[in-house]
């Protein structure tokens, strides 16, 4: 190859780089959300609850063998395996980019119905249920539905941070903690922005790659 096809084929090896830490970072925004979460497996919704996550950690994944086994076809300058790479990067340019595009648009009303999963936890919050909304409010340091005032009588023992649900909680504490309806609400209004955003750039990536894979390939087939 000629001195351009040089430099593109190390600069698609760079971008390939900064590729596999780009998947690397969606494994771990998605994870984080996960842990952020907690576990309340025993309510109906926590599959719906954990989707998004979900798919970005699979996404990452996806972003991260692709670009890993990329670094490694283009050293090896096998036309073939280029040009497969490249029509990989640009399914997941199309893919990705459609994606990021549907959460800008569908944000507001995305984090609506997630925030559903609130209502629905203090609809369904009794031992036959496994008291959803202990799960909640431990994992988001909230309290009740819209605040501690929604409980009539004692307030739970996880409005506290305690697991044990035989423990009292104090007043000083579940009182400065706010509801678990807007501390939800918030999670997954913040998160949704960076995934975004994310997205968004990493698409922008995956199209510069596939641009480059597209003329490594052909003058790989020129020689």
């Amino acid at each position: 190859m000629n001195c351009l096809s040089q430099i593109v084929k190390y600069l698609l090896y760079l971008l390939n780089i900064v590729f596999v830490a780009a998947g690397i970072l969606l494994i771990v925004v998605g994870s984080i959300m996960l842990d952020g979460m907690g576990t309340f497996n025993s309510f109906s919704d926590t599959f719906n609850a954990r989707t998004i996550p979900i798919c970005v950690i699979v996404v990452g994944c996806i972003i991260f063998v692709v670009a890993f086994f990329g670094c490694c076809g283009t050293i090896r300058e096998n036309p073939c395996c280029t040009t497969i790479y490249a029509v990989c990067m640009f399914i997941l340019f199309a893919l990705q980019l459609a994606l990021s595009i549907w959460l800008f648009v569908e944000s507001s009303s995305f984090a609506d119905r997630i925030s559903e999963v609130v209502n629905k936890a203090w609809l369904e919050n009794d031992y036959a249920n496994g008291y959803p909304m202990d799960a909640l409010q431990l994992s988001f340091n909230c309290c009740g539905r819209n605040s501690y005032k929604d409980y009539v009588g004692n307030v739970p023992a996880s409005c506290c941070g305690y697991t044990d649900r035989a423990k009292s909680c104090s007043a000083a504490i579940y009182e400065s903690r706010p509801g678990c309806y807007q501390k939800f609400n918030d999670f997954w209004t913040t998160n949704a922005d960076i995934i975004s955003w994310s997205s968004l750039f990493i698409s922008l990536f995956e199209l510069g790659i596939f641009i480059f894979a597209c003329c490594l390939a052909s003058a790989m087939r020129k020689r």
